[in-house]
């Protein structure tokens, strides 16, 4: 592991991603198995760990604060309780109430509850879909009346905080930041192919465009159904390596980097992979994946994937739901960040664990004591140990997966790319659906980004406009 400086990255945040649903498409009307809930140990070295906060008053007239997303943070499916989810518990008798919905129904049933005066507490950030848009569209509300930004427990994650805001208003209560892709691979799938582990690549600094395109094009073998990439975001990871977003925030207003030249060459290797057939044909298999838990990520498992850039929540569970990736307990799964062009320490493409304040909230109180509950939890040292113990004792991870997660969790922290093509305003996403995938398309379409640009640049600009316009009547 390079020897730069390293933030412990073995936070709570982990385990509240650990429920994550990988792509959003949960089906909230089945109910799930029920979790696990932390040890008495735990909970025990949890309070100890706290002692020293202030915590101010630590009476809500309101214990309960409600949640609503496609899924749950509550411990289900097996899956570990979030220490910041039980530190609420113990200090304010605090409990997370599931609001229920869809992943294509969320933001309906959002504008729904909050225009009938029935608004839940609290939306998820972590998507990267909430912000501009939600407060634009008065969605949610600023935080700040409730939250200290420049408090103890939130100045070292202020940065971060201020580029989701609109002039001095804060509209995101960032735990901290997240890797949002990382690459997934089968180490016996590297070995069986005579590769060198992308890993130690990595550690000598030889991790590059080049090599992981001489990799992927040497293992794809079209007739023997096996494709170096996979998943819904392959494309993206490579353009977001250059360090640069398509669309992204500046300053409290959006934009945009279509002209770029870095993108433009990242966009420029993701034509030549698609040209040379290296990404799984979707359009031959009903636009499904082998790379994604929606799905099952068997292609991985079953040595016909090389390469899945996904979220590290793919790996974060039991492993009867790895299973499909391979044998983590093994040694066979690891992942290592996307690389760099030239093989300089990369940039990751990153998301932030954060909770957005829904506007006409009941209980902003308790949302603020629940988020001071997370920051806290993600401070102390002795209660990331407890994320710690989560991997390698319920998810089997080796030490090395570790490591590597800790890395990841560093670059999201000292090199983040956020992209915000989704979170603009409906026009904008829905003509980024094709634009993202227009020089990666495996159905014979590709265009060049150069033609992309061309088709597209006129009206982004004027969503980007429009959106900026609004922006400025709203932090008004």
């Amino acid at each position: 592991m390079r020897k730069a400086k390293r933030l412990l990255a073995l936070s709570i945040a982990m385990i509240s991603a650990l429920s994550f649903a990988s792509c959003g498409e949960s089906d909230s009307s089945t109910a799930a198995p029920a979790g696990k809930d932390l040890a008495s140990e735990q909970v025990e070295a949890i309070n100890s760990a706290v002692d020293d906060v202030d915590w101010g008053n630590t009476e809500l007239a309101n214990k309960e604060v409600k949640w609503l997303a496609h899924y749950d943070i509550n411990p289900v499916d097996g899956k570990v309780e979030d220490p910041g989810i039980r530190l609420f518990k113990e200090k304010y008798d605090g409990q997370i109430t599931w609001v229920q919905t869809d992943w294509n129904s969320r933001y309906t049933k959002l504008a729904s509850l909050v225009s009938s005066n029935d608004s839940p507490d609290m939306f998820p950030a972590s998507d990267m879909d909430a912000f501009p848009v939600g407060a634009v569209q008065g969605m949610f509300q600023p935080i700040d009346t409730y939250i200290d930004v420049n408090s103890e427990y939130w100045k070292d994650i202020k940065p971060t905080m201020d580029i989701f805001s609109l002039k001095d208003s804060h509209y995101v209560a960032v735990i901290e930041n997240s890797p949002n892709l990382i690459c997934l691979y089968n180490k016996t799938v590297i070995d069986e192919n005579g590769f060198e582990d992308p890993a130690e690549l990595y550690e000598k600094g030889e991790w590059t465009w080049d090599k992981m395109q001489e990799m992927a094009i040497d293992f794809t073998d079209a007739d023997a159904d096996k494709f170096a990439f996979d998943g819904f975001w392959w494309w993206d990871a490579i353009e977001q390596s250059t360090g640069i977003p398509l669309i992204g925030m500046e300053n409290g207003k959006v934009v945009s980097h279509l002209e770029d030249a870095n993108v433009a060459e990242a966009e420029t290797l993701i034509y030549d992979l698609t040209k040379a057939g290296v990404g799984f044909p979707r359009h031959l298999n009903d636009w499904k994946t082998r790379g994604s838990n929606d799905e099952g990520t068997e292609g991985l498992g079953q040595g016909l994937t090389l390469f899945i850039p996904v979220g590290p929540y793919e790996i974060e569970d039991t492993l009867a739901n790895t299973a499909c990736c391979g044998d983590v307990a093994a040694g066979e799964v690891m992942f290592v960040p996307m690389p760099s062009k030239d093989g300089s320490e990369p940039y990751m493409p990153s998301r932030v664990e954060g909770y957005c304040l829904c506007s006409g909230a009941k209980n902003p109180e308790g949302f603020a004591a629940f988020m001071l509950c997370k920051r806290v939890a993600n401070t102390k040292e002795d209660v990331k140990a407890i994320g710690l113990a989560t991997l390698t004792e319920e998810y089997g991870w080796t030490q090395e997966m570790v490591d590597m997660r800790e890395e990841c969790y560093r670059l999201a922290n000292e090199r983040p790319v956020f992209e915000f093509y989704n979170a603009v305003s409906d026009e904008m996403k829905t003509a980024f659906g094709t634009i993202v995938t227009a020089t990666s398309t495996t159905n014979g379409d590709a265009q060049t980004w150069a033609e992309v640009v061309a088709a597209n640049k006129n009206g982004v600009n004027y969503y980007v406009d429009e959106v900026n316009g609004k922006i400025d009547n709203v932090a008004k």
